[in-house]
């Protein structure tokens, strides 16, 4: 049956122009007048997108493309409890299509009783330029209607025109809709060589529930069957979604897959040579492919942001390079100087003295000339991270070798590397670094409370046994006993420092749990050593 139904014009919010030819003019909402409805006189089977005369458009099309754009109406199937018709009909609810919502206040009229037979609604003169993809939802729906026909109120009402014994509250409605497949997604920086993808299926229409089959290319997994699969692309491919829903209707959709790959570069140094004019240089050839910035630091407060740079002065210089999609990756370059020195640098090293523990930095100059001081550096974790931590005063002007030394007893992270680097300066302000050199402080071993067994776990190292108890113990030998399921090896030791090496005992031992019991005077601990 169609009905034919008159609108009334009310004042509404533009709807963009997802609503061809419909205007309304300020009423009251009946929803905002006082009582609360007591009827349930309506129940309503179903609501779709229809043409005008109340065929579903899923008669002709099942499935539809996202973004396609065409005229549709509302339509609702529904039966009363009544065998009478009611007058006055109006339908006022909170109308989204999309990402929009609106104010739906429509006049339908006449409504006639469905009670042995559901009949059909059409909203006829409410035309939606609906786009396929696009959610129709109707909110906190009220009907309102009288049982006298007496009055029009297509133009205008109020809220006592309508008794709050005939008016019935919905909850919400999602209007049936040709499915359409869809899916976005988002993506992290790759990591060795892959990009770890998100994606997040936003089909609509149909009838839930869904089946999924993904199909994906150039990446870790070639197929799913998850509603938001994560997935890791080696760089861009396509993602294919096939959606089934409960109807068995059918629909796919394909998304060429668009990540960042890894920067791939490399650089060519040319060296400081010139006192007067510094000529060093960092030049780079990139291999990948995209669009880059670049932001180098370097001595002296030295920044830019050009591909390759040059009048460069000795010293390291970081380079970070981003892509267009955010994703940056590090590098370090080291800029030597070539000129007439000011000092000849012999070896710089770094050694662990086990015992404090502390790192003992060494280093012999060959000649200087004019040198003030050096300045050590150290940074912990990083090689970015640099920052003085002491001073040693130069020989100012020496022809023979000289050698110098610098402890570094600060606290140190376990089995964190440690770099360092000597600034030297000159008297008249200048300055150079060293060579970088860098130092993994052991791990503090397990122990019973006065010993410490380090490192522990052990492979292939050298392995330290530490007295950190009470400084009374007064014994002049020690007993160490390593203890394995298959032998024990027994060692008596002069108690002349807090530190043994038992780097040669353990190298006889098998690999696995080895129990070392330490007597020393009239106490005897116990630690257990892993030995890989």
């Amino acid at each position: 049956m169609k009905l034919v139904i008159k609108i009334m014009f009310l004042t509404c919010l533009v709807l963009g122009t997802v609503i061809q030819n419909y205007a309304q003019t300020l009423q009251p909402d009946l929803r905002d007048c006082e009582g609360s409805c007591t009827s349930n006189n309506y129940t309503i089977q179903s609501v779709y997108l229809s043409d005008e005369t109340g065929n579903p458009i899923t008669s002709s099309l099942l499935t539809c493309t996202p973004g396609t754009e065409q005229t549709t109406y509302i339509s609702f199937v529904y039966m009363t409890s009544s065998t009478s018709g009611v007058s006055n009909g109006r339908l006022i609810a909170d109308l989204s299509v999309g990402d929009s919502t609106m104010l739906l206040n429509y006049y339908i009229g006449n409504i006639p009783s469905a009670k042995t037979t559901a009949d059909t609604l059409t909203l006829s003169s409410f035309p939606l330029n609906w786009v396929c993809g696009d959610e129709v939802i109707l909110s906190n729906s009220l009907l309102a209607w009288t049982t006298s026909s007496s009055g029009d109120f297509s133009a205008t009402y109020t809220c006592n025109d309508y008794p709050k014994g005939q008016c019935q509250l919905t909850s919400d409605i999602v209007v049936d809709a040709p499915m359409a497949v869809q899916f976005e997604y988002s993506f992290d920086c790759p990591a060795d060589g892959t990009s770890t993808v998100y994606f997040t299926s936003t089909t609509t229409g149909g009838r839930e529930p869904y089946s999924y089959d993904w199909n994906f290319t150039n990446a870790d997994l070639s197929s799913a069957s998850k509603a938001d699969p994560t997935v890791g692309y080696y760089g861009p491919g396509t993602a294919e979604l096939t959606v089934t829903d409960a109807n068995g209707t059918e629909n796919t959709y394909t998304l060429s897959i668009d990540v960042p790959v890894e920067i791939d570069l490399t650089g060519t140094v040319t060296d400081h040579t010139d006192d007067e004019n510094p000529d060093g240089a960092i030049s780079l050839e990139i291999h990948s492919t995209g669009d880059y910035s670049y932001a180098w630091t370097g001595p002296d407060g030295f920044v830019s942001d050009q591909q390759n740079i040059s009048g460069l002065i000795a010293g390291d210089y970081f380079l970070t390079v981003t892509d267009s999609y955010g994703c940056s990756s590090e590098y370090v370059f080291e800029v030597l100087y070539f000129g007439a020195l000011p000092i000849t640098w012999g070896k710089v090293e770094v050694s662990i003295d086990h015992e404090m523990p502390a790192a003992v930095l060494e280093w012999h100059t060959l000649t200087e000339t004019a040198s003030s001081h050096f300045e050590i550096q150290k940074s912990a974790g990083s090689i970015n991270d640099f920052k003085a931590i002491g001073r040693v005063k130069s020989a100012e002007n020496s022809t023979s070798i000289r050698r110098y030394l610098f402890r570094d007893n600060t606290p140190h992270p376990n089995d964190r590397r440690i770099y360092y680097r000597i600034r030297q300066f000159n008297l008249d302000g200048s300055s150079e670094f060293s060579e970088t050199v860098s130092a993994v402080f052991p791990q503090t071993g397990l122990g019973s409370g006065n010993w410490k067994i380090y490192p522990n776990p052990h492979r292939n190292q050298d392995l330290f046994l530490q007295y950190v108890g009470p400084a009374d113990i007064k014994s002049p030998m020690l007993e160490i006993r390593l203890i394995t399921p298959v032998l024990t090896l027994v060692r008596k030791l002069n108690w002349e420092k807090n530190v043994f090496v038992l780097t040669e005992d353990i190298k006889n031992l098998p690999r696995g749990l080895i129990i070392l019991e330490i007597k020393y005077g009239k106490k005897t601990d116990r630690l257990k050593l892993i030995n890989r």
